[in-house]
């Protein structure tokens, strides 16, 4: 029985390849990412499709609109905009979306993936109430909070995914 502080065979060669990796520049040219498995179940898989394309066409009609069909959102206070926070719930909502639809094709990418796609959305339609003349216009501050809101959905799902994996290791991370 060897002692547990001694490296095994594993350990040595794990060293070597992290010293390799600094020496080489063409490391990431023999090494290309590693693809997340397909998801285990197709029919949650189609369920999230789904919810991300029908939250995806609420999103968008509800922000074209126009105006005067929108219900007004009392605003209790200059500084936090009910407006805003609407906007920054609905982009963290999409974000969070997007990131378990991106997750199975980007792997570790699909968090800013789905940051930037919900943030660039928000700031597309935001430029489209401003061109369209339906008596909506462009707000900035919109924009800031669609973004914010999309990182807080994408550093969500990163958060509860880490934990998950921490909790629950899978079987190749413990073998």
């Amino acid at each position: 029985p060897r002692h547990p502080d001694t490296p095994t065979h594993r350990h040595t060669e794990n060293l070597n390849n992290i010293h390799q990796r600094k020496n080489s520049s063409d490391f990431f040219k023999n090494h290309p990412p590693i693809k997340s498995p397909p998801a285990s179940n197709p029919r949650l898989r189609r369920l999230q499709r789904w919810a991300l394309i029908a939250y995806g066409a609420l999103l968008l009609l509800t922000s074209l609109l126009p105006s005067n069909r929108l219900p007004r959102i009392p605003d209790w206070s200059e500084l936090f905009s009910p407006d805003k926070v609407a906007h920054f719930i609905a982009y963290g909502i999409f974000a969070l979306l997007l990131s378990f639809d991106f997750r199975p094709r980007y792997g570790k990418r699909a968090v800013p993936y789905a940051i930037l796609f919900a943030a660039s959305f928000g700031a597309l339609v935001e430029v489209l109430q401003g061109v369209m003349g339906l008596g909506r216009d462009m707000d900035p501050v919109d924009m800031v909070a669609n973004a914010l809101g999309a990182l807080l959905g994408g550093g969500l799902f990163a958060l509860v995914t880490k934990l998950y994996n921490t909790a629950f290791p899978s079987r190749e991370a413990t073998e």
